[in-house]
């Protein structure tokens, strides 16, 4: 009877033990409890890209309710810290600081731009940051960074497909481009590879156009472009409300030649509200816009109605899909890295993720341990003022 008193009180004594450990495991990750996940994220909720922050936080908000609604993440619950970059460096470093060493994340969405992500890369990999990004400048997954994913292409994919649409597909004849871009890291970030493509077919940039993304005005700009007898525009590195200060001023000016954007250009839906103004505005992008056919935008659709309703319109921008997937991905990682939780379990999940069918939201998304960019094809489309949305001119491509 003693000795098996004794078993007895070894195996009881045996599973305490186990379980202290685990416990006190979990207390040593940050961010993690045995009922929680901390997530940070850092948007531009005010600043010059504000009316595309207000969609990020509200997708990120409705998404991680929905989770939690849900019984959270393995048992879970995901805890959700929102910071405001203001499309600013500065503001972005502070809010990292914040999110890490106050706060304690283990996670982190975010920041809201290519010249917050070149400053942040190098402190999100020192810290060992599990970050979903929503920008792709090249240096940030080229070489691979290890606690970096996005769920698109780097900049320069998306640059090339807009360029061989608007040389190969478009087909303007004997094209004279003029490139337009901001003085900033993003703009930098997109134009040489706008150059260079643009080389490919033997075409040189007849003039090339800073414009600011505070910018109210583009008059002088426009009247380069028409100095150089432009017949086409390419802007690139640029946000939304530049795009229509760009396109507004050349119709007041009675400059009716196309632009084509690069993919910040369509984050908001506010270029159809600018009427015909915007009948010659051609982008890219990586995911499909809120009103789109597809299970997955279905669901999106369904999902923040549920929580929101009555929004239905105005339209959410692009912006929404993507901040959307940024989350889905995170959660799908977090859900595949189970209980037994830590920085490298949730990047090794992650990495498992391959053909990912995200219902029409994008591409399928695809990971590895040589690669997190997640996804590498986009879609060419076009305003529509009159119907009020983007209509796609193409399937998903990729560049050759």
């Amino acid at each position: 009877m003693k000795i098996k008193s004794l078993f007895i009180i070894s195996i009881f004594m045996a599973t305490l033990f186990f379980s202290v450990c685990k416990n006190v495991r979990a207390s040593e990750v940050r961010g993690v409890t045995d009922k929680s996940i901390k997530v940070g994220v850092i948007f531009p909720i005010t600043g010059p890209a504000a009316s595309l922050g207000v969609h990020l936080a509200e997708a990120t908000r409705t998404y991680i309710k929905y989770i939690n609604d849900k019984g959270g993440v393995n048992g879970r619950q995901l805890d959700l810290i929102v910071e405001d970059d203001r499309y600013s460096i500065p503001p972005a470093i502070a809010a990292f600081k914040k999110l890490v060493y106050r706060d304690r994340v283990f996670a982190m969405i975010g920041p809201g731009s290519g010249s917050c992500l070149n400053v942040l890369w190098k402190h999100i990999e020192k810290e060992k940051l599990p970050t979903m990004s929503l920008v792709t400048p090249e240096i940030a997954f080229s070489p691979l960074r290890r606690y970096i994913f996005s769920v698109m292409d780097t900049y320069p994919g998306q640059v090339n497909v807009l360029v061989d649409y608007m040389i190969k597909d478009f087909k303007l004849k004997e094209p004279r481009v003029a490139l337009v871009y901001p003085d900033t890291e993003v703009g930098k970030i997109d134009r040489e590879p706008a150059i260079e493509r643009l080389k490919r077919y033997n075409i040189t940039p007849v003039t090339k156009e800073i414009l600011s993304p505070a910018s109210v005005d583009a008059s002088t700009q426009i009247m380069s472009i028409r100095r150089y007898n432009a017949n086409c525009v390419l802007h690139v590195g640029t946000i939304t409300p530049t795009t229509i200060t760009l396109l507004r001023d050349l119709r007041k000016m009675g400059l009716n030649i196309p632009v084509f954007g690069s993919w910040g250009a369509m984050l908001g839906e506010e270029m159809n509200a600018i009427g015909e103004a915007a009948n010659q505005f051609y982008s890219v992008h990586a995911h499909s816009p809120w009103y789109d056919k597809g299970i997955g935008i279905e669901a999106m659709r369904k999902i923040t109605l549920q929580y929101h309703p009555g929004t239905e319109k105005p339209y959410r921008g692009t912006i929404y899909t993507h901040a959307w997937l940024c989350n889905a991905l995170l959660a799908e990682g977090l859900k595949r890295a189970g209980r037994n939780l830590d920085e490298q379990s949730l990047v090794s999940a992650l990495e498992s993720i391959k053909n990912y069918d995200t219902g029409g939201l994008s591409g399928p998304i695809n990971y590895s341990s040589s690669s997190h960019k997640g996804n590498n094809s986009w879609k060419i489309y076009k305003a529509d003022p009159t119907g009020g949305k983007y209509v796609p001119l193409t399937g998903w491509r990729t560049a050759d």
